[in-house]
């Protein structure tokens, strides 16, 4: 997290450096595969690519012509889908997310409007889960469907509650993309395309997670993700809003 922090204090810094600020309503959809690190699991079943989307709130902090600082602050809802390697099993997830992105971008002209790439880090914090989960185990058993239960940090395991022992509800995690700004009237829309590689796991190795043995899916893992997102920016002057009934002129007497 102290890195995070250091990014925090450079925001800071380009923030009181903005002259223009660009700030309006943002939407995303999503692509994302779970990796695992444990070797033993990723042997036995495969992450597979879902689908996810988000909506929230993009700024642009812009101290020149061709540097920036964006952020983005969303709501977002993302699938988790694993599949065993015995045709059977498969554990699928849904889990809710606020995502705080955070993007230091370069910008260079193309006639009225601007192409952009952009790399930074990326918070994600954890709301809540649920799923369901189909072991050969359950089929042996006559069960019909899938055994559904709800994700929670705290409380009693029960077969439709699992309850994760040590979660990492922050997860921080690098992003790297391109896009374009085109000029709408005084405002302007922006398009981004962005890869996101996650560094933090859902949980710290030896987190318990489910009541049952036969559950070995761990949430020792992160995301790899894919995403589009859409802006539309209204736009203002820092610069004539701070200096607002202030004369840059002497008088004269």
């Amino acid at each position: 997290m102290r890195y995070f922090y250091i990014v925090l204090f450079i925001l800071s810094v380009h923030v009181a450096q903005a002259q223009k600020l660009q700030v309006g309503p943002v939407g995303s959809v999503f692509l994302a595969q779970p990796v695992f690190d444990n070797v033993e699991i990723a042997e036995n079943n495969r992450g597979i690519w879902a689908p996810g989307g988000g909506i929230g709130i993009s700024t642009n902090f812009i101290a020149n012509d061709v540097f920036s600082l964006s952020t983005e602050l969303l709501y977002y809802h993302q699938r988790k889908s694993v599949e065993g390697n015995d045709g059977v099993t498969f554990f699928q997830e849904t889990h809710d997310f606020i995502k705080l992105p955070i993007s230091f971008q370069y910008a260079h002209p193309v006639g009225y409007s601007k192409v952009h790439v952009f790399v930074g880090p990326v918070a994600n914090y954890w709301i809540s889960g649920r799923g369901e989960a189909l072991v050969p185990e359950l089929v042996e058993d006559d069960l019909e469907g899938a055994l559904r239960y709800v994700i929670a940090y705290d409380g009693i395991p029960k077969n439709d509650r699992f309850v994760v022992s040590d979660p990492n509800r922050w997860q921080l995690g690098i992003q790297i993309g391109a896009g374009a700004t085109f000029p709408v009237q005084q405002n302007h829309l922006k398009v981004d395309a962005r890869f996101e590689w996650g560094h933090t796991n859902m949980a710290r190795p030896g987190s318990t997670y489910s009541p049952f043995v036969f559950y070995d899916i761990s949430l020792d893992h992160t995301f790899h993700t894919f995403s589009l997102s859409c802006a539309y920016l209204f736009s203002f002057d820092l610069f004539k809003i701070t200096h607002k009934g202030k004369s840059t002129n002497k008088k004269n007497h």
